[in-house]
């Protein structure tokens, strides 16, 4: 797949600043999720705010930029309003520019890494492990593996999958332990992911699932 064009570059760096500045805004969200406002700040998160062009249909969304070495190569925005998106017609939780590639997230993670890593579903489960001190990289949706990923994760002795409780978990360990040896299968209780845990039974209970 092609690199992105300076254009490109220059157009996702801009996004990245100017929601980073409305931060503040999301900060009972993020707190009511266990996540911490400066960690978040680190990660380059904000809301969208005087949306550039192309984003005009995403205000008030939290903005979660794919950081890498050579800045952000993607984004993505998720919903964080006081409602039950699945119940609104035409609406959905997660959502990306038209024609956004599909990245992993949390690649920086592997830079610090030693010789094993987490994998999660989504970026917030991604931003909790990272917060405790543990790298983790998020796949955005468990649909959405590609086998050419394989690549970044083969020379880890251990990848921990922090499996979501659902169907779609299932599907992610499927994905991924048909061409990885290397993968740990952690579990989450049914109905369950790493947030909802990680609120419901702290940081220890997650340190706790990975088998040295």
């Amino acid at each position: 797949m092609p690199g992105l064009s300076k254009e490109q570059r220059q157009y996702l760096e801009r996004a990245t600043l100017t929601y980073a500045a409305h931060l503040d805004e999301a900060a009972e969200w993020l707190a009511g999720r266990g996540l911490d406002l400066e960690h978040a700040r680190s990660k380059g998160l904000g809301v969208v705010r005087d949306p550039i062009p192309g984003h005009e249909n995403l205000t008030g969304r939290l903005a979660i930029p794919y950081l890498t070495d050579v800045g952000p190569v993607n984004m993505n925005f998720r919903c964080i309003q006081n409602h039950n998106c699945k119940e609104i017609p035409h609406h959905a939780k997660y959502m990306k520019r038209k024609g956004s590639p599909t990245n992993l997230y949390g690649v920086q993670s592997a830079s610090w890494a030693d010789d094993w890593i987490v994998v999660t579903e989504g970026e917030i489960d991604a931003l909790v492990w990272q917060q405790i001190g543990v790298p983790a990289i998020g796949v955005p949706g468990a649909e959405n593996w590609k086998d050419h990923w394989n690549n970044v994760f083969e020379d880890f002795s251990r990848v921990h999958l922090a499996e979501d409780g659902d169907d779609a978990g299932k599907d992610l360990w499927i994905a991924m332990s048909e061409n990885l040896t290397n993968v740990i299968r952690m579990k989450m209780p049914d109905g369950e992911d790493t947030n909802s845990m990680f609120q419901k039974s702290g940081k220890d209970y997650l340190l706790s699932r990975i088998k040295k």
